[in-house]
């Protein structure tokens, strides 16, 4: 994988008009694929997918839906493990990097183009039911919350579980969160300017590349999503708080750094089950 991936040709469609711009990553297709390759980068492969299959307790031949699927990471990474499994993603050019992946390994898996907010009326989703459902680290671009999870209520088995990945709410805020470091006490801590409040904010997608390729990122309290999920009928059953696998450098500080990495987590794992 080149760690400078080539700068990716405009590749359309965007919004125009007055019409809401989308937050799928067609556009950037190309230097994102490059940028994870098959197995995804290093928290996919160290944090996030053990964690995932530790709260699916994935049995062979489980129907899988994996939401905002991208370019297949997760996807791929289920159906070695015995599952079968449908990915849904927006961007047309993301779903066709994932099939390209495919035509060597040819796993079970298939793909749709889809919109996440609209699942319970896609026609290829019609009549289907699912053992379990995945969204990971993409439901910070999605909006509005209720549609998607009113879709996969639609589309789950009974007591089946959803698993949503995301940034951590509390302490991973676009523009409103940072680390600082408290030169009296000795310790890095996590400064946040602002976390109730329901916000949006456009952050570069790859700065070395291409800084004005921007998307929107949607910040939410926890109650936002909790709240939003039971009344969609998803009964939220386990929470886990994933921290980072890293370690700092040999230094001064490396004791206080890796403890703030180890205590202030992440990344946020909900699973929730369909019930009623």
């Amino acid at each position: 994988m080149s760690k400078n991936p080539k700068k990716p040709e405009s590749q359309k469609p965007r919004a125009t008009g007055a019409g809401p711009r989308p937050t799928h990553w067609h556009h950037v297709a190309e230097w994102y694929d490059q940028l994870v390759g098959d197995e995804g980068s290093e928290y996919h492969q160290q944090v996030i997918m053990p964690g995932v299959l530790r709260l699916l307790a994935l049995k062979p031949a489980m129907k899988v839906l994996d939401i905002a699927c991208g370019q297949g990471v997760a996807c791929r990474a289920l159906a070695q493990h015995g599952a079968m499994v449908t990915g849904i993603d927006a961007a047309p050019a993301l779903i066709e990097a994932a099939r390209r992946r495919n035509q060597t390994d040819r796993l079970a898996i298939t793909y749709i183009v889809g919109d996440a907010t609209k699942l319970a009326t896609h026609a290829d989703l019609a009549g289907q039911c699912f053992d379990a459902a995945l969204c990971i680290l993409a439901i910070q671009n999605l909006t509005p919350l209720s549609p998607v999870w009113q879709g996969c209520k639609a589309l789950l088995k009974p007591g089946s579980p959803l698993i949503v990945v995301l940034m951590h709410p509390c302490f991973r805020i676009p523009k409103q969160s940072s680390w600082g470091w408290d030169e009296q006490v000795g310790a890095q801590y996590r400064r946040v300017d602002q976390y109730l409040t329901s916000s949006q904010a456009e952050i570069q997608m790859h700065p070395g590349a291409a800084p004005s390729e921007t998307t929107t990122t949607f910040h939410r309290p926890l109650q936002a999503y909790i709240n939003t999920l039971g009344n969609a009928g998803l009964l939220v059953d386990h929470v886990d708080e994933w921290t980072s696998h890293k370690t700092s450098q040999a230094g001064p500080k490396k004791a206080a750094l890796d403890r703030s990495r180890k205590e202030i987590p992440m990344f946020l794992a909900i699973r929730a089950r369909a019930y009623g």
